[in-house]
């Protein structure tokens, strides 16, 4: 991880949590606790009305995590003219926190029930920004429980302390360092601060889970930035940072990972993910072993490190697993899978929910073989971009250029499946470019659910493109559309919704 990317980690994280929390008004019911979620599948609707004459919104997002299929959802739908919108989507989980946003415009916190209407009413207040003004139901964070998340949260990212050599540092050593400072931190952080006890249980356990997976699990990031940000004159040409082996992870003690007011949390199942993915943890993928087995040899393992046997973490864990099939290799379950899910987990919510996405990954399974994965042209590189669109002849081409470490590039492929599909059938290609500073071995696990034309081009061929008069650009994601003569058309920066972007392409077609 270099500097660009801690930047990007917490600039990212900042965006969402911006557009995520604390725009509830007025709670209807005050509420001391937050109320225990249960996994649940069902669905939730939101009937919606945005009261803004002058706003240029035509859409909201709608966005949320699963925590059985390891997903995260992001639904787009348009405001009519009077200002409503709706969204009708699956949930995994008895209540969710998810936010509606409009990019440019923020977001706000919606709480989503399974089985429940939600009713919101939002605005633009002075600053251009969404906020609500009604919704039904009740909020469980207090308006100052939500006046004070940012503020905690910067005082939480700038606790004013000397930085340590990271690099001198063995794991253990790292873990042992970073406990006491994230103490220190959130008791700087919160000092002073009035919350209520649902706020306060909500923002210990954002600020505990954050600094658990982009801290405690990025040691080898961490020490390789110390290493290049210092100016030790004696530090030595040749170092590398150690691999964590087993016992790093003794920390995962002090986290108490059974709590189930962690379903709340986004960064709860990114570290369940993280987990699973440990080479050091040697959790082996569940391919075809009974649940109850596989468990065993994961217990072996984890029991001692997570100071607990038995508990929802361990189902999270096992539906997670396959999850992870579902995700990195978008194969779907095989029979005796399914037999296995259905012995352990009998007719519960989590065979439900695997049972359900094992239906879309079919789906998406089915569209795995429209992958292409494609050579780089072997052409002066003043000439790249029209030697990749040659190859489209009569065709209109959408490129988009992106990186696996992008979040809104990944944001807005989800949202532009919600049309793309119907597109199969029509004279378009898409086509996706990246560069090396997407990992070659994450970049070919993400594009197998992303069927279109792709090229991973090194250095010099994405500057050639990126720095020309004609086809440049400075951020991503960026979209060029080409007619079927192979003109350029449009050049996008940054996704514009899937209104316009389905209306461009329409225009394009014959």
């Amino acid at each position: 991880m270099n500097s660009r990317h801690c930047y990007f980690l917490v600039c990212t994280f900042f965006i969402v949590i911006s557009t995520s929390f604390f725009s509830c008004k007025k709670p209807h019911v005050k509420v001391e606790q937050l109320p225990y979620p249960q996994i649940k599948a069902g669905i939730v609707k939101v009937y919606g009305k945005l009261n803004d004459r002058t706003s240029l919104i035509t859409s909201l997002i709608l966005r949320f995590q699963n925590p059985v299929s390891m997903s995260e959802s992001i639904f787009e739908t348009q405001v009519e003219k009077d200002g409503s919108f709706y969204f009708e989507s699956p949930i995994e989980c008895s209540m969710v926190f998810g936010s509606i946003y409009s990019p440019g415009y923020g977001g706000v916190l919606v709480e989503l029930s399974s089985g429940e209407d939600i009713k919101v009413e939002l605005s633009i207040d002075r600053n251009r920004k969404l906020e609500i003004n009604n919704v039904t139901g009740s909020c469980f964070l207090t308006n100052q429980d939500k006046e004070n998340y940012n503020n905690i949260f910067n005082r939480f990212i700038d606790y004013p302390h000397d930085q340590a050599p990271v690099f001198k540092m063995t794991p253990e050593e790292f873990a042992h360092y970073q406990l006491d400072l994230m103490q220190k931190r959130m008791d700087y952080a919160m000092e002073g601060a009035k919350f209520s006890d649902a706020g306060k249980s909500f923002m210990l356990n954002e600020l505990k889970l954050f600094y658990l997976s982009e801290v405690f699990f990025a040691y080898k990031e961490w020490a390789d930035v110390s290493f290049k940000n210092s100016n030790d004159k004696e530090k030595p040409s040749d170092w590398s940072p150690q691999e964590p082996t087993i016992k790093y992870y003794t920390f995962l003690k002090s986290f108490d990972l059974n709590n189930p007011l962690y379903l709340y949390n986004s960064y709860y199942y990114k570290m369940i993910q993280t987990l699973l993915s440990r080479d050091a943890l040697n959790i082996p993928p569940i391919s075809d072993t009974p649940v109850e087995e596989w468990l065993s040899k994961a217990k072996a393992t984890l029991s001692d490190l997570l100071g607990f046997v038995s508990g929802q973490f361990y189902d999270l864990l096992a539906a997670n697993a396959y999850a992870k099939q579902f995700n990195d290799d978008v194969t779907p379950l095989s029979d005796k899978q399914k037999n296995n899910i259905k012995v352990y987990f009998g007719d519960g919510e989590i065979a439900k929910i695997l049972l359900i996405k094992n239906e879309e990954i079919i789906k998406l399974a089915e569209r795995k073989n429209a992958v292409v994965v494609n050579k780089t042209p072997n052409v002066p590189k003043e000439e790249l971009m029209t030697a990749i669109i040659s190859k489209y002849i009569n065709k209109a081409v959408l490129v988009d250029f992106w990186a696996t470490w992008c979040g809104p590039c990944l944001d807005a492929m989800k949202r532009i499946d919600d049309f793309k599909s119907q597109l199969n059938d029509k004279n378009i290609v898409f086509v996706y470019i990246t560069n090396g500073s997407s990992p070659q071995d994450l970049w070919n696990k993400t594009i197998k659910s992303i069927p279109g034309e792709h090229y991973y081009l090194n250095k010099e061929e994405w500057e050639s493109i990126s720095y020309s008069k004609q086809y440049g650009f400075e951020v991503i994601p960026t979209y060029l559309l080409f007619d079927l003569n192979g003109s350029l058309k449009d050049k996008i920066t940054g996704y514009p919704g899937n209104e316009k972007m389905q209306t461009m392409i329409e225009k394009l077609l014959p």
